[in-house]
């Protein structure tokens, strides 16, 4: 099936990764209907930006900040991996002369071109696009072996080859992002480590669509404006509030354990003015998308000893104008230590019965997240 109407997650989906892919996959299709029109869009030069951060999000995961054209890696390279022809099978000889071109960090890996056969046949495989692209990076990372520092799976190669699988289905590239590197970690240590990896990478490349999603659009949508998210995200508004409610009395006896005079409380509005306002932009720039004139929020006040966090959970529309899909945000960033990945992307035609469990789990983390980090400052 055409990766651009929509693909199925294939049957050999780890299990649990079925949900996240077809999420991810009515979002990509939200983003062909509305940029239908889109040509030099999907060039190298186009993806400029894109890559830069990239560069930047992938040495600062490796630990080598700094300037990369010291150091091989750069935009340039990625622009024209994704210039390349993007039909045909990847075989081993284009995987081994992409290995050679592919600047990597000093001093380089030695034998990048072992890769070509391990690779061979995931890229040619009938899998779901991000699930094949999870497959060359862990292949690819176990072909170069152990080497110097950064590890294997922290240098360009694997996140090459999985960007130029994922763009020959449609998709955007596969970019890093410096806040995932224990998670990362993580899901290469797993006895079965495909699935958490394509967890990942589902992640990751939702959040770049959501990007391109809140951008100019390429033309009207092929049935009219975006349905309205306005009941959507006022049902989930209302929601995160009383969820957040309920939670004031546990909060507080935890807080309590630790400083008696500890106090908890729940503030919430559908619109956002002054310092709000700022917060729900500076998660939304954090997150990657436009957001659009409408913020709903709730905020969870924690204070104890003089010390205090102040936790935002906002729902936003994405785009300006808006695209018809939502986003909700956590924030500030810096307690969270929050990722461009943490964040819940809804879409037109969801209920809020189906989603809230997605929301629910991730409005939890970040209360989790806020309180350790106020705990742990008291202790």
């Amino acid at each position: 099936m055409d990766s651009r109407s929509g693909l199925r997650p294939a049957p050999r989906a780890p299990t649990g990764l079925d949900r996240r892919l077809n999420v991810l996959d009515r979002l990509h299709r939200l983003w062909c209907e509305r940029h239908r029109n889109r040509t030099a869009e999907d060039g190298g030069e186009a993806l400029r930006p894109v890559f830069e951060r990239h560069v930047r999000e992938l040495r600062a995961l490796a630990g080598r900040p700094g300037s990369a054209s010291r150091s091989g890696l750069d935009a340039d390279a990625l622009c024209a991996l994704a210039d390349e022809d993007r039909s045909g099978r990847l075989t081993a000889g284009h995987l081994g002369a992409l290995a050679r071109r592919i600047p990597d960090f000093d001093p380089p890996l030695p034998g990048p071109e072992r890769v070509a056969g391990a690779a061979e046949a995931v890229a040619a495989s009938e899998d779901h696009p991000v699930l094949r692209a999870a497959r060359l990076f862990l292949e690819t990372s176990r072909a170069m072996g152990g080497g110097e520092p950064p590890a294997p799976h922290l240098r360009p190669l694997p996140w090459a080859l999985a960007s130029l699988s994922l763009l020959r289905a449609g998709y955007p590239p596969l970019v890093a992002d410096r806040r995932i590197g224990s998670r990362l970690d993580e899901a290469l240590a797993a006895l079965e480590p495909l699935g958490p990896l394509a967890a990942i990478a589902a992640d990751l490349i939702t959040a770049e669509l959501r990007a391109r999603l809140s951008g100019p659009a390429g033309g009207p949508p092929p049935h009219g404006e975006p349905p309205l998210a306005g009941p959507l995200a006022a049902a989930m508004h209302r929601r995160i509030h009383r969820h957040l409610r309920h939670r004031t009395g546990p909060i507080g006896l935890v807080l309590r354990e630790v400083e008696p005079g500890a106090r908890v409380s729940v503030s919430a509005a559908d619109t956002a003015d002054g310092p709000v306002r700022e917060r729900c932009a500076a998660a939304a720039e954090r997150a990657l998308f436009t957001p659009g004139p409408e913020c709903r929020w709730v905020r969870l006040e924690l204070r104890a000893a003089e010390r205090g966090v102040d936790l935002l959970v906002a729902v936003h529309d994405v785009g300006d104008p808006p695209s018809g899909a939502l986003a909700v945000t956590a924030g500030p960033a810096e307690v969270l230590d929050a990722a461009s990945t943490d964040c819940v992307t809804l879409l037109p035609g969801d209920s809020a019965d189906e989603r809230w469990p997605a929301v629910e789990a991730f409005v939890d983390d970040a209360v989790s997240r806020a309180l350790d980090r106020l705990t742990r400052s008291l202790a």
